[in-house]
């Protein structure tokens, strides 16, 4: 979390903002004081990153997500930078 805490636990629900439930935390406070809690909501604002197990390296989700990423970029790349936005003359 931005604030220092650790939430281990099992991810049961994820949102597109990264609000998520988890189960079985295990919460460890910064000046490392561990509590144990059944179940907690944390809002996606307050979320620095989130570590999954290797095993999902391979996960069929991912993979798609890293092709969709890569044809974005792809699409960005061919588009060109062009930027301009200095300012232009008028004729008079």
């Amino acid at each position: 979390m931005k604030n220092g805490e650790i939430y281990r636990g099992l991810l049961l629900n994820a949102e597109d903002t990264m609000n998520m439930t988890i189960s079985d935390v295990v919460r460890t406070a910064r000046n490392g004081q561990v509590t144990k809690l059944p179940m907690v909501y944390l809002r996606g604002s307050g979320v620095r990153f989130i570590a999954l197990p290797d095993l999902l390296r391979n996960a069929p989700a991912f993979k798609k997500v890293a092709s969709m990423k890569a044809k974005m970029e792809a699409e960005r790349g061919a588009a060109g930078g062009g930027g301009g936005g200095g300012k232009r003359k008028r004729d008079n």
